[in-house]
């Protein structure tokens, strides 16, 4: 006798099809992504930006005095980034110090798509071989090994044009090995570093389309936690950092194979 297929139950109906319908097409948020790297001292970036970017509006006044008092800076601009800003995204030239010399910003970028409750680990920083830190909530700081800040954002379609943007600091330490992760009610392993979450820091910015989200230190950042994620001072100069976050598009994927 030959083998019979036994999985299914019952019989389908005349012209359907055993197998499930296509879902449909996932909504995604593309997010583009830059870094600007900068002498630490300079003041286009340590300071000028700040005078022109709203900072009031961006996040509620309790969690804006809490970002504030580690010394983060977190602001959101419109269509048309303030001039300073451009500059430091190359859309404009850049201006000359005293001497009359062009001060160089670095900048590298990247796209990413995402679903709606769907994550991007955004590294803010280099890493470096011992990080001292205060954490929130300690007493006594701490001294990790390898470490760099990573901001952890989520992505929350809110309707067509607009998302909340959920972001959490987070540092990487230690050797990169297999670590037990919770996924809904069991554990897996999966490899990487140990991650001090600064839940405490956690904040929602809501953006339209073509927004974008900028996030530095403050220009006193020094032994406080911003500073650990913004700045480096552990190179032949000192660097600061900055990130910014534009929400450019939100777009329907379809299947690869439809009927």
């Amino acid at each position: 006798m030959g083998c019979q297929i036994s999985d299914y139950e019952g019989t389908p109906q005349q012209g359907k099809s055993l197998l499930n319908p296509l879902t449909p097409g996932m909504e995604t948020v593309q997010l583009d992504i830059v870094y600007i790297e900068r002498d630490a001292e300079d003041p286009l970036l340590s300071r000028f930006v700040w005078e022109e970017i709203d900072q009031v509006g961006t996040v509620d006044l309790e969690t804006r005095s809490r970002l504030r008092n580690h010394g983060f800076r977190v602001g959101l601009v419109g269509l048309t980034p303030p001039r300073t800003l451009q500059r430091l995204l190359g859309l404009k030239n850049e201006i000359t110090d005293s001497a009359g010399t062009s001060r160089h910003a670095d900048m590298i970028g990247r796209q990413t798509f995402l679903p709606s409750g769907g994550t991007t680990a955004i590294q803010t920083s280099m890493p470096v071989p011992e990080m001292k830190v205060l954490l929130p909530g300690t007493k006594e700081p701490v001294v990790l090994t390898d470490a760099h800040g990573v901001l952890q954002a989520e992505v929350e379609r809110l309707q067509d044009g607009w998302i909340k943007l959920h972001l959490t600091p987070e540092i990487h330490h230690g050797t990169s090995q297999l670590r037990p992760v919770a996924n809904g009610n069991q554990f897996q392993y999966q490899g990487g570093q140990q991650i001090e979450q600064l839940r405490d820091l956690t904040f929602t910015v809501t953006m339209n389309i073509g927004e974008m989200l900028i996030l530095s230190a403050d220009e006193h950042a020094e032994d406080q936690i911003a500073e650990k994620f913004f700045i480096n001072n552990n190179g032949q100069r000192d660097r600061r950092y900055m990130v910014a976050i534009r929400l450019t598009d939100m777009k329907k994927i379809q299947p690869l194979y439809e009927e």
